[in-house]
């Protein structure tokens, strides 16, 4: 073989070598997976694949009792569909029954002890039914040490299982744990606080007076005479104004109340005497078209448990709600509570004349002008306007104190009267003042039933009246 053969045959082994050479070093290492292989997953319970659309219903039986949920779009439960608040948790329920992971197999033995996992007398069970016509139930023990874990365990099986909390608690819950627990609607208000309405009364067995009614003030008078201290007045059983700083704030409790529990649904008249909403230990409805455009409702409670709380029902509803009464304040306001104690308030510049009278002298002051234009005259005697304004804040600073049971002899004759004429010409108002015990008198507007006021407040209008007259300075009485 030449030489120059020879040369070539080794050149192509070498390119040959160099190549391969380059294939391997160009070859990349195989992966090493840092992660292990994860175990199958192992099932309780599945019905999941083709069979869990053939799921027909699930039955819980626990604690809080016994019902159905059948899948559906939504899912529900049969005759509870227009209670039903929320379909979520029904959904859970239906999802959880379908295919129930195991978080492991705790025991698999003939003989063993159930009791020590809380399965010889289970908290709950949940009966599955597939349309084919088979199916199992789920029995429920007790929570495992880890406290992330419930022992759970198949009809007709020896094993016991740890499944996940939060999956089985789905299943400890109670049909009232689904339905709405609005008892009354939320109304729309304005900055003022103040809620459209026709009336509010409050009753029931509390209430020995009778209904308190509740409606708007008249807007005819309260422009004309400008003497209505609130937006409201009380027409029953007493006729005086709504008090909006006290009185109104205890109104607005009524609306937008969420109960803490739902107790039972109702079917009849036995079922409110079960829970003493037959007769009512209090009672309080809105009437007319209120915010939001929605309709007036009627609210009974029984009288407060051992622990604080009441039964309420709204008229018309389904259910029996539980509420903490201290989460709404008319359950026992009387009209006293909702009351204006402010005796009268005329708009100064709405007066033409104001009589002061005792039984030692009448007194009259004429008004004329407004505002800043205001002239006060007693008797041909022009009186300086703001030594009056103050005197005026005195005489309309009359407040009920307190209470009274008893009323106005037959025959007595007052210890003061105050009587505001209108420049509008509508009839004058006549505030009385009657002498009683304790430092106290009978206050009465128009004949009207009386109140008590300190009978401080009358010597202060007294003592004031010859100051004002004779142009030296007074003091308000409030």
């Amino acid at each position: 073989m030449s030489k120059k053969l020879v040369f070539i045959i080794i050149m192509v082994v070498l390119l040959a070598g160099l190549g391969g050479a380059l294939v391997v070093l160009r070859r990349k290492p195989p992966v090493v997976s840092t992660f292990p292989d994860l175990p199958p997953v192992e099932y309780v319970i599945n019905y999941r694949g083709d069979e869990f659309a053939g799921l027909a219903s699930v039955t819980i039986h626990n604690e809080k009792g016994e019902f159905s949920v059948v899948p559906g779009d939504p899912p529900a439960i049969p005759g509870w569909e227009s209670l039903i608040s929320s379909t979520y948790p029904l959904t859970r329920i239906l999802d959880v029954c379908a295919g129930l992971v195991s978080q492991g197999l705790v025991v698999e033995e003939d003989e063993v002890d159930l009791s020590i996992y809380g399965l010889d007398q289970v908290r709950a069970r949940a009966e599955i039914k597939t349309n084919r016509g088979d199916g199992t139930t789920l029995y429920i023990g007790n929570e495992a040490p880890d406290k992330s874990s419930v022992y759970v365990r198949l009809e007709g099986s020896s094993q016991v299982h740890r499944a996940g909390k939060w999956e089985i608690d789905s299943l400890l819950q109670g049909i009232f744990d689904f339905v709405d627990k609005e008892v009354s609607p939320q109304l729309a208000s304005d900055d003022s606080g103040s809620f459209e309405f026709s009336e509010i009364s409050l009753g029931g067995t509390v209430r020995p007076d009778g209904l308190i009614r509740v409606v708007p003030a008249s807007q005819e008078t309260a422009s004309t005479r400008s003497r209505i201290s609130s937006l409201y007045r009380i027409t029953s059983p007493v006729d005086v104004s709504l008090n909006l700083d006290k009185g109104l704030p205890i109104l607005q409790t009524i609306p937008g109340i969420q109960a803490d529990s739902v107790i039972a649904r109702v079917y009849g008249p036995e079922d409110l005497a079960r829970y003493g909403l037959d007769k009512p230990y209090s009672t309080a409805a809105i009437s007319g078209t209120l915010g939001q455009g929605l309709g007036g409702f009627a609210l009974r409670a029984s009288s407060p448990d051992a622990n604080g709380n009441v039964y309420i029902y709204r008229e018309g509803s389904e259910l029996v709600y539980q509420v903490a009464a201290s989460k709404f304040s008319w359950l026992t306001a009387t009209w006293w509570n909702l009351m204006d104690k402010m005796i009268i308030l005329p708009f100064i510049d709405a007066v033409a004349r104001v009589e002061v009278i005792s039984p030692q002298r009448q007194t009259a002051f004429d008004l004329s002008g407004e505002e800043d234009e205001l002239k006060v005259e007693s008797g041909g005697l022009v009186l300086n306007t703001d030594d009056f304004r103050k005197y005026y804040q005195t005489l309309i600073g009359a407040i009920y104190d307190e209470y009274a049971e008893e009323r106005i002899p037959a025959g007595a004759k007052p210890v003061l009267e105050i009587v505001y004429h209108y420049r509008d010409g509508q009839e004058p108002d006549r505030v009385s003042f009657y002498a009683s015990g304790s430092r106290r008198v009978l206050s009465s507007v128009n004949g009207r039933r009386p109140f008590y006021t300190y009978m401080a407040y009358v010597e202060w209008v007294l003592n004031d009246l010859d100051q004002v007259l004779q142009g030296k300075k007074v003091q308000s009485y409030l």
